[in-house]
Parts: C-alpha cells; structure tokens; sequence
C-alpha cells in the first residue's frame, strides 16, 4: 500500500490477516477509531471516501469494516449496497459508525452492526467482536433474512441475531423479501407469524415459484397452527417454531435456528 496517497492510510497492529478497514473522512475520528483498534490488537487501513473504501475492501479483504454514512463522494448508504452486491467482498461484516441514527435502514442493507457517534473503545471492540467469525468457523458466517411488517418489531429481531453473529438481512412486508431473498440469497429465512398481519402463504409461494429462492428454509415464529392452514413441508423446508404463553422469543427462536442449521449442515453458532 502505497501510503502517499495522503487519504488511503495503514496503521500498525499486531498478526497477519487481522486488518479492519475504517472508512472515515474526518481525520480526527479515523485516528481515534484507529488507536483504539490497534491497541486491541488489529491492524487497520483508513480510506477517507467512499470509492476508495470499495477499492481498498476489493483488494485487501480485510476481515470487518466500520464505515461512516457522511462521506465526501459516495455516501456510505451507496458503499454498503455496493459492498453486499459483490462478491468478494459481500460477506465482510460491516460495522456502520454515524451520527445519523438510522439502524432500521442500516440493518435492512446488511450492516452487521449500528454504532452512533460518539462511540466508546468498548462499545466499538465489542461490535467488532460479535460480526467477526468465531476462530474455527472458516469464515463462514450464516445468512438470515427476517421478514416482519413492523419495523421496529423487524429491527429487534435483527438486532438480536446480529448479536448472536448472524450476517441479518430485514425486510419489511412479503414484497421486500421476496425481491431481497432472489439478490442476497440468504441461508434462512425467519418470520413472526404473531403479528398476524404477513400474508405468509403468499410469502412461501413467492420463494417457492423462483429458483433462486426454492430451495431456502423457512422458520415461522407462531402460537398455534391451524391443522387445515398448514402447508406441507416441502422436504422440510418449512418449519413452524411454537411459541408457549410467555416464553420468551429469544431463547426459543435461537434454538430453532441452531437445530435448523444442524440439520442442513451448517455448522452449529
């Protein structure tokens, strides 16, 4: 890396392979997101606008990236779409960090994480340390889709598998995740059939009509199941996941997650 470039700089850490890219254009706040980086042992790359993040992630594939949303050519909305529709680069975790609090929207995009300025050593390490890949998982990270027609319900449910360092795609309503899930191509789809307002019949037969989608495995988050309403489990690619009267979402919709990609040969979170 040719650091006389003046705006594409690389700051010394500790290992190979350990690099996270800080897209930020105030030098000021690249140079704290950086110390407080190295001092925790990674090795960073700055890039100070939004074409030179995309190039720098192409080349150098570093394993996360923290970008900010007000940059000085593409703004970091355009960078994070343009990041999860390439391939050599879609499946790095990227932690936005924005004074712009706009974590629906973010998380919808594919951000791993959603940080608001100002933001603390911890806070940053700790987001870091939930999207990047456990050692021994080959940098695989699972892909799940949630699809909610609230988008606070749909942002909580996000959150909460984005926590548990699943790379999470939100949709909002069938429309949106019947067009998402052709491009992004997710490993799982989940639902809350709770809300009751999902048109899940017509959900199910949207990814069912499109190659793309077919073969992808549906959990649905419900309190009871209607004999009559259930749709056959296609090779059980449909899986409807109980809920009790005051059980919480959480530990039962992760344990559902994890048997599910047991069962399809992933390997466990």
């Amino acid at each position: 890396m040719d650091n006389s470039a003046g705006n594409m700089k690389k700051e010394s850490g500790q290992g190979p392979g350990n690099t996270v890219l800080v897209v930020e254009d105030n030098p000021q706040a690249a140079k704290l997101l950086s110390l407080y980086l190295n001092q925790a042992g990674y090795q960073t790359l700055i890039a100070q606008s939004g074409s030179q993040a995309l190039e720098l992630a192409a080349q150098c594939s570093p394993m996360a990236i923290t970008l900010d949303l007000l940059l000085p050519d593409i703004d970091g909305w355009e960078v994070l779409t343009e990041l999860k529709a390439i391939p050599r680069t879609r499946n790095i975790p990227v932690v936005i960090v924005s004074v712009l609090d706009r974590q629906t929207l973010g998380f919808r995009l594919g951000a791993a994480d959603y940080l608001v300025k100002p933001v603390e050593r911890a806070e940053l390490l700790h987001a870091l340390r939930r999207c990047i890949p456990r050692e021994g998982e080959n940098g695989v990270r699972r892909k799940v889709m949630v699809v909610h027609t609230n988008p606070d319900e749909l942002n909580l449910l996000a959150m909460m598998l984005a926590q548990e360092n699943y790379e999470v795609i939100q949709a909002l309503g069938m429309e949106e995740a019947a067009n998402l899930a052709k491009c992004a191509r997710p490993d799982l789809v989940v639902t809350n059939l709770l809300a009751g307002e999902l048109d899940f019949f017509s959900l199910l037969e949207s990814l069912k009509s499109a190659p793309e989608t077919a073969h992808i495995p549906v959990l649905a988050l419900t309190s009871k199941i209607s004999g009559s309403a259930e749709p056959a489990p296609e090779e059980g690619r449909i899986e409807f996941v109980l809920l009790q009267e005051n059980e919480l979402i959480e530990e039962r919709l992760l344990a559902a997650i994890t048997m599910r990609f047991r069962k399809t040969g992933f390997p466990p979170g």
